[in-house]
């Protein structure tokens, strides 16, 4: 079902100028408080114990949270729509704010065994995307602006994982395994891809801008992102019009560049955004304050519109048919909770017969 202009309009608005900074507003305060907690009196040497705790920690909440979700959602489908939401709430919370303990653990692990030297970056993004790709799952490393999660119970409870695996009695032990491997090789990948590019265009291909500092107003990362975000609107259609008939390689190459360009709009959004926010974001407000209140006001905001699921920063294997700009907040529930699960079906059918 495709959507009119106006809609698309409208949505693409609505995600860049609402949705999405509420989002970067969330892990701003949330990355920077865990920061400052975990390593603010920590000499150099032994950053590497509280980061490896905090990727750790992260990916195995992460874990916990995917997989409590599918235990939950037969437990609270014919609930009243209270319950759900509270559940909901609860769960898109811990899912969130561990999502970023992870990528903060992994951030930081990153700086300690590899450094920042152009090489070392280089390689790191290099390999994470190869692998990536080589896996079928490079599309997962974009995100906000040009794709949103909303909360549809069916959507928050049927968690995305990388083989799809759905969870019944008869393979509850393929829906851990696969939830493990989503999250310890496919997520982990993505956070080196968008490590390595981060501090590529922080130190040597745009001005220096570091993501826990107040130092400058990253603009030129604003008008790139917005810049790559209307040729990623613009071309989406034809990529993903592609058939089988213009040849694999064609369309796969073309698949994974529109991929890359999305990525590229997405990190350098929330690098944009990030450092802009360190400025105009309540600048009287002492720096704790600050955090907390970005944080509340992120989650507390994306929630009451429907699409704190945006904040967990889903990892999934690339779909057939992908879609490189998701932003259907303006559609009917029903009608994308419909759009959703056939895609699930899709992909599972396609997953058994491979």
């Amino acid at each position: 079902m495709s959507e009119s202009k106006t809609q698309t309009a409208m949505n693409l608005a609505f995600s860049l100028f609402c949705i999405s900074p509420l989002t970067v507003l969330f892990w701003r305060g949330t990355f920077n408080l865990i920061t400052e907690l975990a390593f603010r009196d920590c000499p150099t040497d032994s950053r590497w114990y509280p980061a490896l705790m905090l990727y750790l920690m992260g990916t195995l909440m992460k874990i916990a949270v995917d997989l409590l979700k599918h235990t939950m959602k037969d437990v609270l489908l014919n609930k009243g729509n209270c319950l759900q939401i509270l559940s909901s709430a609860f769960l898109l919370y811990l899912d969130a704010s561990f999502g970023v303990v992870m990528w903060v653990g992994g951030f930081n692990l990153l700086y300690l065994f590899f450094g920042v030297y152009w090489y070392s970056l280089t390689s790191v993004f290099i390999i994470a995307c190869i692998i990536l790709m080589a896996i079928k799952a490079f599309h997962c490393t974009g995100g906000v602006p040009l794709a949103i999660g909303t909360d549809e119970f069916e959507i928050v409870f049927n968690p995305y994982t990388y083989f799809g695996t759905k969870f019944n009695s008869s393979c509850r032990f393929q829906v851990i395994l696969d939830t493990i491997f989503t999250y310890s090789i496919v997520h982990s990948l993505v956070i080196c891809c968008w490590w390595g590019m981060w501090e590529l265009e922080n130190r040597f291909i745009l001005y220096p801008c570091e993501i826990t500092v107040k130092d400058i107003k990253a603009w030129d990362s604003v008008v790139i992102s917005y810049f790559l975000v209307f040729v990623v609107v613009t071309i989406n259609d034809s990529v993903v019009a592609m058939k089988e008939e213009d040849g694999k390689l064609r369309k796969a190459a073309a698949a994974n560049f529109t991929a890359f360009l999305t990525f590229l709009a997405s990190l350098n959004f929330w690098r944009g955004l990030w450092s802009l926010m360190d400025f105009y974001f309540f600048p009287s407000v002492n720096l704790w304050e600050n955090l907390v209140v970005s944080h509340l006001i992120g989650f507390l905001g994306t929630f009451m519109i429907g699409t704190s699921l945006t904040l967990t920063q889903r990892s999934r294997k690339d779909s057939n048919t992908p879609e490189f700009h998701s932003c259907k907040f303006w559609v009917s529930s029903k009608r994308r909770q419909y759009e959703d699960l056939d895609q699930e079906r899709e992909n599972n059918n396609l997953d058994m017969l491979v």
